[in-house]
């Protein structure tokens, strides 16, 4: 079992990134699959998953999910890619909730369990935070943004911060990005950064292989 974990903030590429190096790795033999964070059948976050997504129970649930997912797979040739799972469907649910304390103890007790599989790790990194939600929201449009604005609206963190609309797009995204930026910092497995957003999208995929070839992620590439 091979594992690479994609991250990101939203607009910056993780889906994209994912079905091309999926694509890419299945037409040079390799078995390997890709999963969306909302993918029904994702093999690590459950749908019923997201009623418990603010309870401080939460972040046992995913470490158990974890452990359930690599004991399925681990003696399998397969590579799986899953793009947000590390992060987006753990760490900013813990943001969400408001139970940030949680996140240093199970980002811990996550790369333990990880590293048996010896994941990689490709974190899509926009220059700046706030620039890019601004320009993400302005390209998904405002049903998008009215949507999850209202969802972020009604969770603990962005309530007792009483944000509204799209400074709440803004505030809370800038804020998860730093927390994303402080894990990939003390992270133990290997990755690597990569400029992302509105203008490096062409070039993003070749310097992920690229990469991935030179430091021998896939040994048919």
């Amino acid at each position: 079992m091979d594992l690479i974990l994609i991250e990101g903030l939203p607009g910056s590429g993780k889906s994209t990134m994912a079905e091309m190096l999926c694509k890419a790795t299945q037409a040079n033999g390799i078995v390997s699959s890709w999963y969306l964070e909302e993918s029904k059948d994702h093999p690590v976050h459950p749908v019923d998953f997201k009623y418990d997504r603010h309870k401080k129970n939460y972040p046992e649930r995913c470490l158990n999910q974890w452990v359930k997912f690599i004991s399925e797979n681990n003696n399998y040739d397969h590579l799986f890619i899953l793009e947000g799972s590390l992060f987006q469907s753990t760490v900013r649910l813990m943001q969400e909730g408001n139970n940030e304390e949680l996140i240093a103890d199970y980002y811990g007790e996550c790369q333990r369990i990880l590293s048996s599989v010896q994941p990689k790790l490709i974190y899509l990194r926009p220059g700046n935070a706030e620039t890019h939600i601004e320009w993400t929201m302005e390209h998904r449009g405002e049903e998008w943004t009215t949507k999850v604005a209202e969802y972020l609206e009604k969770t603990p963190f962005c309530s007792e911060q009483q944000w509204q609309g799209k400074n709440c797009m803004v505030s809370f995204w800038s804020d998860y990005a730093q927390i994303c930026d402080s894990l990939v910092a003390q992270t133990s497995m290997p990755y690597h950064t990569f400029k992302a957003g509105h203008g490096c999208f062409e070039a993003q995929f070749n310097k992920v292989i690229n990469h991935a070839t030179s430091e021998k992620w896939f040994n048919k590439l």
